[in-house]
């Protein structure tokens, strides 16, 4: 199994586990797979982000979708599709020249920090045509380079709820999965090595999602994102250490 040469058993089924309580949190309030999953399993191994884990986020994003069908969630998505794909090509430019691995731990610390700082912002940005496509270009350059693009687009969107908020994050997020991948593709920055360990986090994946629809009437929202930006936060702080260090 020469593909899997940085990665043994145990590390891929921790992985594995890892995504599957990012599924099911996504799945249950409808954005954070990503800001749970990538920090801890760049602690796992930096082999998992961005690709694998977008790769298997992409997969989320259709079972989410499935589920939750309707067109108005294509239409409440439309502006944050539409400004995805400059952020992506920007962050996948990014990535091709910043090739050593403590750069990727500070570029990529430093972004989880972002994310948590706009999630804790307060900020009730109107949702407009600008603001939504500003939103999509943030929230595709972070998903390209960190593989965790949930926060600005979250924000942008919060005035939506339930279902509603859940399948239009589900068709951005599908969207802006396909344009990352394609963008990091094109410089390089995709190889076999990534799609196998993209494969190996699908079952978590699966997982994850099979449990959310029970999750999503009975967990507290509020808690559960808190305690997901705590750790998020917690995991950024080490990345950034060790790579100072």
């Amino acid at each position: 199994m020469p593909a899997f040469h940085l990665l043994d058993a145990g590390s891929l089924i921790l992985a594995a586990m890892v995504m599957a309580v990012g599924a099911a949190i996504q799945g249950a309030i409808g954005f954070g797979a990503n800001l749970f999953a990538a920090p801890l399993l760049v602690l796992i191994n930096h082999d998992y982000v961005p690709a694998p884990v977008i790769m298997a986020a992409f997969v989320l994003n259709l079972l989410i979708m499935g589920r939750d069908p309707g067109p108005h969630h294509w239409r409440l998505a439309a502006w944050p599709i539409a400004g995805q794909v400059p952020g992506a090509l920007a962050g996948a430019a990014l990535l091709s020249v910043v090739t050593a691995r403590d750069g990727l731990g500070l570029l990529f610390g430093t972004l989880t920090l972002v994310a948590v700082g706009l999630s804790l912002s307060g900020l009730h940005p109107r949702p407009i045509k600008p603001v939504l496509a500003g939103a999509g270009t943030l929230s595709g350059f972070m998903q390209t380079t960190a593989g965790m693009g949930g926060p600005p687009i979250a924000l942008a969107l919060q005035h939506a709820e339930g279902p509603e908020l859940r399948g239009a994050l589900a068709r951005f997020f599908g969207v802006s999965c396909v344009v990352s991948i394609t963008m990091l593709t094109i410089f390089g920055q995709v190889t076999w090595h990534d799609a196998l360990i993209g494969a190996a986090l699908l079952p978590g994946t699966v997982a994850g999602f099979a449990v959310s629809g029970r999750l999503a009437h009975h967990v507290d929202r509020g808690r559960v994102r808190l305690g997901v930006l705590s750790l998020s936060a917690a995991a950024a702080t080490i990345i950034l250490v060790k790579s100072i260090l």
